[in-house]
């Protein structure tokens, strides 16, 4: 793969104008696409999907569940003047200086207003009536109750009030639209409060509350911090020239607050990091424009995933570009790893040898680990997981197209080690006893807690919230009568008369929960707007009642019981009228007309859905109850801190499959990289330590998970696999080569360590708690997973690689243990040769070459007798002879071999450390003793040379394996031909 990745940079190298032409067209046609795309701030797309997800999605969709900002006027006594004085101040400030952010200001309720509502109910009256009712009007039919209500009638016009009340008497001199008036105390769940001077006032007649309504959403933070300001102001203005002191509270409040906290924390937190890390850097690869260089593979990723996401959904989940932004440090990385290793060695055919396979390694298992959030059910997630894996592949293909372009590091002067950061990557950690016993410590304990970290549910607690804020909510709560829990009740259908007629059934239930203690209040139009087949059932119950009989009765008692206090007989007509009215059903709209009863607050309507929203009041939570209200088919129950906690709950759940999956898909692509299932399982393996130990640790520290940083634990996930892929590389390469390369990868690591610490690491001094609690995870990870990469990983690839080979024995693989040494084993020695080579990128060539020969091998190997010494000449990767060795252990074998390349792969078999053979590019001094002389192909002239100059002195035996090679020469020199088949000649000195 690196030679593809080298054949394009020598291609640049030569097209530098077409390179920067195509690099320029990819950051135009990205930026502008990536511009383009539709930003959701919805939280709820973090929900899993499911039948129950949707219908409850599509109901948020088209219920506002906005909170209202409530102000509270107060006085320490009764003042109800001064109170509702400050209001009308208040609400002309509003009205005059801040209308631009206001829909609506609620809480006034003016006499025009009483009188709507009284008209409306008279007029369509058997619409608020019920059974119950019309037993109390029965009763006020009764000779006695008519002519006590009659005198009240006449005492109430002959009071001072009398030119009020007179407009309802003569209308209804028995007050049966008072019953229907009734309802309407439904649509408000609030006790205790009464209207004064047009407003709503507490029974104690200390507070009046007013209730705004803002235009904009909470997520609106520039427009909505312009709106707190003014209103801050204006009720600042008010207090100081007042007796009596407005305060207000609003779930925007917190917003703003949050808001301003987390600019606030990443402002200083980021500044202070990025300061450091860019001293840092600068001073260690001493280039300037280092930290640009290392940004661009990811800006260039972040870019490609986005404009992808544009071109196939149009729009993408602010909550998982967020996200995804902060596990984009996985791909600085890929960066770190380039510089690091081009600044230890500055030839470019060996950098792309070196890190070309790690890095694609890291990339891939990285996007396959993101790409399997495809499968939780949730839209943001799906989001984060095609953003995260497009732009961790992306970021790393132009990691390692871009950086060796612009970067050319000095030739080195000192030794390496010299720098601070090379020493401390020099320590050889896996040799500390102390580091050893500490993490397998942690680990053990690790495994008996882990599965007890706790996984808090409450959103709440991840939100800034300031004291005052916190002070003035629970105050105003209180007055208004808000402090018991509210559980929103939503009814739903295709239509507005099927989500009406599903909440007057909710309506009826509510009601006989109430009657029976269940539940303290609740407020609802059910008893107030009802569907076209509840009305009419109302007017048939308003026509069966009134029959004429009964009207006539009640007339004749009327005018009789009324005559004697002085009214005419025609005083009552109205009322009469009304009892013989055709009544007929209303329209939605007819009901919408009365603007006092804000049914906007509880009604939406929209083509092909709509819902109606009734809300309970408990004093404690009865997750029973509200169980019992959902087996309606059409009503669905929203608590939200129940809701909350039910959608991350399932989100745990999805996490847990989720790492389940990627732990399999990871595995997989190891496997397919590697080829071995040892070297997949001493990858995998430490990114399971880290999880359990950091787990640990969490318990210990009494750290639990939250939406936000069970998200990040990918993150830590993502770079303990980068860690680990990068120390079995550096593993591998110092098993096949020798070189001990492990500083330099643990320097690129520390380098990435330092960054993300730096980085994300630095939110831990934030003061806003989900800042800090993303952070104290990442920091616990973060230094796990390095810690395990340094010295366990590495512990175990030198126990079961590095010191094997030491020992003249292969690497440790599970084909070698269940090996069985059969008699095809000891003829061919298969597994013993191939063993030196396992492991190693040239294993495949190796196996091959050694299949394709080991016929002529063991044909060889009976030509040389025990005690011989044999010399061998160009043998490759040495597997011939490490097969006569091993076939031959009484002989002694000396191996030329010119290449470099060669002699360094045969040097670093286990079998180059026998006694009784040597690998060397210098020819012995002296050929004294050498005996048998093994030619594999035509060798290089000046050693031909030395040969024919040594063999007739000492040779007793050669054998000659090269076609090309002339040989006639051996027969001037009295050699015979012993044998000659398949390719091979033994000549032998003739006596």
């Amino acid at each position: 793969m690196h030679k593809y990745f080298l054949k394009l940079y020598y291609f640049f190298r030569r097209q530098k104008t077409l390179g920067f032409l195509l690099l320029g067209l990819f950051i135009f046609g990205g930026s502008y696409f990536a511009s383009k795309i539709n930003l959701e701030e919805d939280i709820t797309k973090l929900v899993p999907s499911g039948e129950k997800q949707q219908v409850l999605q599509q109901v948020l969709d088209h219920t506002d569940f906005s909170d209202k900002l409530i102000i509270a006027v107060s006085s320490e006594s009764k003042n109800p003047d001064e109170l509702t004085a400050y209001a009308d101040k208040l609400t002309d400030s509003l009205n005059e200086k801040l209308p631009e952010y206001i829909d609506k200001i609620q809480g006034r309720v003016p006499e025009a207003g009483i009188l709507e509502v009284y008209d409306f109910v008279y007029e369509n009256l058997p619409l608020f009536l019920n059974s119950k009712d019309y037993c109390e009007i029965s009763n006020r039919l009764e000779n006695d109750s008519i002519k006590k209500r009659v005198e009240k009638a006449y005492n109430d016009l002959m009071s001072p009030t009398g030119f009020v009340t007179k407009h309802f008497i003569f209308k209804d001199p028995l007050g049966i639209n008072n019953i229907g008036l009734k309802k309407l105390r439904e649509l408000q769940v609030e006790k205790g409060f009464k209207i004064y001077n047009d407003y709503l006032l507490t029974s104690d007649e200390k507070h009046v509350l007013l209730f705004i309504s803002p235009k904009y959403p909470a997520s609106e933070t520039n427009q909505n911090e312009a709106f707190i300001d003014g209103l801050d102001h204006i009720i600042t203005t008010l207090n100081k020239d007042s007796q009596v002191k407005g305060d207000y509270f609003g779930g925007v409040l917190y917003a703003l607050a949050n808001a301003k906290q987390i600019k606030k924390d990443i402002q200083l937190t980021l500044s202070i990091a990025f300061s450091i890390l860019l001293v840092l850097l600068i001073v260690y690869y001493r280039k300037f424009y280092i930290p640009l260089l290392l940004f661009l593979p990811s800006i260039f990723g972040a870019l490609s995933a986005i404009s992808l996401l544009y071109f196939f959904k149009g729009s993408v989940s602010a909550i998982s570009l967020g996200i995804g932004a902060v596990l984009l440090g996985i791909s600085l990385d890929y960066a770190l790893h380039i510089l690091t290793h081009f600044r230890h060695n500055s030839n470019v055919e060996i950098l792309y040898r070196d890190v070309t396979r790690p890095i694609l390694m890291s990339s891939c298992t990285t996007a396959i680990a993101f790409l399997c959030l495809l499968f939780v059910e949730s839209e943001a997630l799906n989001d984060l997981g095609v953003f995260a894996a497009v732009s961790v592949l992306t970021a790393s293909f132009f990691s390692l197209l871009l950086i060796p372009h612009f970067y050319k590091p000095k030739p080195k002067k000192t030794k390496a080690g010299t720098n601070w950061l090379d020493r401390i990557a020099a320590i050889r950690y896996y040799k500390n006893k102390v580091l050893l016993g500490l993490v397998g410590l942690l680990f053990i304990v690790g495994l008996f807690l882990f599965n007890s970290v706790g996984f808090n549910k409450d959103l709440s607690q991840l939100n800034y919230k300031p004291n005052k804020i916190q002070e003035s909510e629970n105050e105003i709560l209180n007055i208004a009568g808000r402090a018991a829990n509210t559980t929103y009740l939503v009814s739903y259908g295709n239509d507005i008369e099927k989500a009406l007629l599903e909440n007057n059934e909710l309506y009826e239930k509510l009601q006989k929960f109430k009657n029976q203690g269940k539940i303290e209040n609740f407020s609802s139009i059910g008893g107030v707007v009802l569907s076209t087949d509840k009305q009419l059932e109302k007017i048939e119950s308003w026509d069966s009642f009134w029959s004429n009989a009964k009207i006539n009765s009640t007339r004749q008692a009327l005018i009789r019981e009324s005559a004697e206090l002085g009214f005419k007989p025609a005083s009552f007509n109205r009322f009469y009228n009304q009892l013989n009215k055709d009544f007929n059903t209303i329209l939605l709209d007819d009901y919408r007309q009365v603007k006092s009863l804000y049914l906007d607050d509880f009604i939406d309507r929209s083509p092909g859905f709509s819902t109606v929203t009734s809300t309970v009041s408990l004093e404690n939570p009865d997750p029973e109850v509200i169980a019992n209200l959902e087996t309606q088919d059409g009503v669905i129950a929203i608590d939200r801190k129940q809701m909350n906690e039910n959608f991350l709950g399932s989100l745990k759940e999805k996490f847990n499959t989720l790492i389940i999956f990627s732990v399999i898909a990871v595995f997989i692509v190891l496997l397919l990289f590697y080829r071995s299932l040892i070297l997949s399982l001493l990858t995998l393996l430490p990114i399971a330590v880290t999880w359990i130990i950091t787990l640990g640790v969490m318990l210990v520290l009494n750290i639990e998970f939250n939406i936000l940083n069970i998200i990040i634990s990918t993150f830590i996930f993502g770079l303990g696999l980068d860690y680990s892929i990068f120390i079995t590389n550096a593993s591998l390469k110092e098993y096949e080569t020798g070189k001990k390369v492990l500083p330099t990868y643990q320097a690129s690591i520390l380098l990435s360590v330092i960054t993300t610490l730096l980085g994300v690491g630095s939110l831990i001094f934030a003061k806003h708690p989900a800042l800090q609690s993303v952070s104290t995870v990442s920091v616990i990870g973060i230094l796990t997973a390095v810690m395990v990469s340094f010295v366990w990983q590495t512990k175990l690839f030198q126990v079961l690689f590095i010191k094997r080979k030491a020992r003249q024995k292969p690497a440790f693989s599970f084909s070698g243990l269940l090996a069985k040494k059969g008699s095809k084993e000891k003829l061919y020695m298969q597994q013993t040769v191939l063993g030196n080579y396992r492991f190693k990128n040239f294993y495949v060539e190796v196996r091959r070459d050694f299949l394709q020969h080991r016929e002529r091998f063991l044909k060889i190997s009976g030509f040389i007798t025990e005690g011989e010494q044999v010399f061998m000449l160009n043998n490759n990767f040495g597997s011939f002879p490490v097969f006569l060795s091993k076939k031959n252990p009484e002989a002694n074998f000396f191996v030329f071999e010119a290449d470099t390349i060669n002699l360094e792969k045969a040097n670093n078999t286990p079998t180059a450390n026998a006694k009784n053979i040597n690998f060397s590019s210098v020819l012995p001094e002296d050929f004294k003793g050498f005996s048998v002389f093994i030619i594999n192909r035509k060798p290089e002239a000046e050693v031909e040379k030395i040969l024919k100059e040594v063999i007739p002195h000492h040779a007793q035996k050669v054998i000659i394996l090269s076609s090309a090679l002339a040989t006639r020469w051996l027969l001037d020199l009295n050699f015979k031909i012993t044998y000659r088949q398949s390719n091979i000649l033994v000549f032998e000195k003739a006596d």
